[in-house]
């Protein structure tokens, strides 16, 4: 198979580029598109060399080199129940329509989509189906498969929509699916053995935790503390990573000389937690808060290799 080229737009630390490497699929980063200047420095620390476009709204596409994949987890804000949830109204719930104009000017084989599963959903279900309609009218075979990360490996409760469009003349009996794996290791194996003391909350803040959400920390095992939905779970799965400002999830350890333990997670775990191994990522130095941000808004790089496994089988 030839080399693959690929323009990545929405690009984060390059959830593309790392599924890409863990299919082992021959490819070369052409360009990408990030607007985010913190997610600009770690994706460049990690694929040096290659043009940032920047704002995808300002590309002209003869500008463009031409490529063979286009990729893009466009922004899901406004679809997400954790989000403000205005759809179109947000100027943010609109950009898929550059992603139109650019696939439709370069005419890639292969496109690659990831939004959030309340895009599907109520009120945003018109926006879908225009998405899909879109990419039908500019020359693309579509398919499109609801994935949840907990299903494919990682033990993280996180479901998202992958929209796979394409110019290859697929069979009729073709089905865009991926084996689902039973999981092997659960939350408390992706934690560190000694996190950073800083993450720990003191005990006035464990005390009013208890208070506000009325949780049971009394727990034999360390696990993970839904917060919004006001319980521990039990389960070994981890809830949906999210933003640090959505004070979502803590880490329960079981309790120490009586008194309960709790922590926030490392920017390591929530790297583990979204596909990477350790070391398999600079961080770039960036801050605690910009990395948990990235791994929040970034694609689950585990899924993503499995996806272009499949995409790309003989």
């Amino acid at each position: 198979m030839k080399k693959i080229r690929v323009f990545e737009t929405f690009a984060g630390y390059g959830g593309a580029s790392f599924g890409l490497k863990k299919a082992g699929i021959d490819h070369k980063v052409i360009g990408f598109s990030e607007f985010d200047k913190y997610a600009d420095i770690i994706f460049t620390k990690n694929h040096p060399n290659i043009k940032n476009y920047w704002d995808i709204t300002k590309i002209d596409t003869k500008d463009l080199p031409d490529f063979d994949l286009f990729t893009g987890g466009f922004p899901c804000q406004p679809f997400s129940t954790a989000g403000s949830g205005l759809g179109e109204m947000d100027i943010r719930g609109t950009l898929f329509y550059e992603i139109i104009r650019i696939c439709k000017d370069k005419q890639p084989q292969n496109i690659l989509l990831e939004n959030v599963k309340g895009i599907m959903m109520g009120k945003h279900k018109e926006t879908f189906r225009k998405i899909i309609s879109s990419l039908e009218e500019i020359g693309y075979q579509v398919h499109y498969k609801l994935m949840n990360s907990k299903e494919y490996g990682i033990p993280q409760n996180r479901e998202r929509v992958w929209i796979y469009a394409t110019k290859k003349e697929r069979d009729l009996m073709w089905k865009f699916e991926v084996p689902k794996i039973k999981l092997k290791k659960y939350f408390k194996d992706f934690l560190e053995t000694t996190p950073d003391q800083s993450l720990y909350l003191r005990e006035d803040q464990i005390d009013r935790l208890i208070e506000l959400h009325k949780v049971d920390l009394n727990v034999k095992e360390p696990c993970c503390l839904d917060i919004y939905n006001k319980k521990v779970r039990t389960d070994g799965i981890c809830i949906t990573l999210t933003e640090p400002h959505h004070n979502s999830l803590r880490v329960v350890e079981p309790p120490k000389k009586g008194k309960f333990v709790v922590r926030k997670l490392s920017a390591l775990e929530h790297f583990r937690l979204m596909g990477f191994k350790d070391n398999e990522i600079d961080f770039a130095e960036l801050s605690y808060a910009q990395l948990c941000k990235r791994a929040g808004n970034g694609w689950d790089v585990n899924v993503a290799g499995k996806i272009f496994n499949k995409i790309y089988e003989k």
